[in-house]
Formats: C-alpha cells, structure tokens, sequence
C-alpha cells in the first residue's frame, strides 16, 4: 500500500469510532471538568501522552490541572477529578492509582472501551469508547498497529472537548495564549 491509502484507512477507521460516539461522552466529561475544583489525568505509554496535550489544553484554558506521578502533583483531595485512559481498562499503574484517587475522595472520570474492567468499575463517571482494544483482542478489526486508530480517536475526542471547554468558559485564543508556555 502507498502512504495516502495507509492515510485513508487510518481516516476511516479513527472516523467509524468518532463516528460511533454518542454526545453524552461529551456531557459526561465537560459536566465532571466543569464541576472539579483541580484536574488530575493519568494514563501509560501513549494514552499517558495523549493526556499530558490534554492536561496543556486544560491548563491553557484556566483550570488548574496534574499529571499523576510528577514532580510538582500535588496531594489529590475530595472535589477534585482525576481522568483515567486506558484503552483495555486494565492497566495496572492507571486502576491502582483510579482506586488511590477514589480512597482520597476524589471523583474519577474513566475513559475506555471496556465496560467490565477495573477502571470502569472504579470510576465515578465513565465514557465508553465504541472501539475494540488490542490488549484485550488481538484479532481486533484494524489494519494499523496496535491501538493506533483507537488512540488517535481519543486525541481527537479529548481536543474537541478541550475546545468545547474553551468556548462553555468564554475562552478565546488571545485568552489562552496568555497562559501558553512562554519558557520555551
């Protein structure tokens, strides 16, 4: 295959899942940010990186937002929102500190594709992605490695609900670019 049919089949298949998302993945997310008093994200490997541009985009947009396990974290407490991704719901560092978060009082919005695991249990709120994970079939319907249509479906999922965010809390770009990294 050449390189623009390897594009459209990664097109059709991040658009079939977008596609298959309900707007209430949506509500639920906004309704559980916009209620938190700090966000906190947590996720391994690449959804863990897909949550750190979110973090950014939330920070930029005024909230007060961590990543789980830095440095600089500060305790999670009740009030707060810690966002858990894990395509298979099972990874183990996400559910131990999803569970951690719930013990400390926190609410705990989860975002997978597995209604049954760990982290769906834990979790407060919950936004069923309509995808399979490889992790948990490794016959999944995809021709890309791994998870990488899921994946680039929850980066597209997590930056319309950045800049749905955005426009709820009258934030503009000359707004957000105050707040832009400017060490840089």
């Amino acid at each position: 295959m050449l390189l623009a049919d390897w594009i459209r089949q990664d097109m059709a298949e991040v658009s079939t899942i977008l596609d298959a998302l309900p707007n209430e993945a949506a509500e639920t997310a906004l309704a559980a940010i916009l209620n938190a008093s700090r966000i906190f994200v947590v996720g391994q490997g690449r959804s863990g990186l897909i949550l750190r541009m979110f973090a950014m985009r939330l920070m930029q947009i005024g909230l007060q937002t961590h990543v789980a396990g830095d440095a600089t974290t500060p305790a999670i407490a009740p009030g707060d929102l810690l966002i858990a991704l894990s395509g298979s719901g099972r990874t183990e560092g996400v559910t131990n500190i999803a569970a951690k978060a719930r013990s400390y009082g926190a609410q705990v919005l989860a975002i997978t594709t597995n209604a049954t695991s760990p982290l769906a249990q834990t979790a407060d709120q919950l936004v069923l992605f309509p995808a399979e994970s490889v992790k948990v079939n490794l016959a999944a319907a995809t021709r890309l490695p791994l998870a990488n249509a899921l994946e680039q479906a929850m980066a597209i999922y997590l930056d319309c609900l950045g800049a749905m965010l955005a426009e709820r809390r009258g934030q503009d770009n000359a707004a957000m670019m105050r707040r832009h990294a400017n060490l840089e």
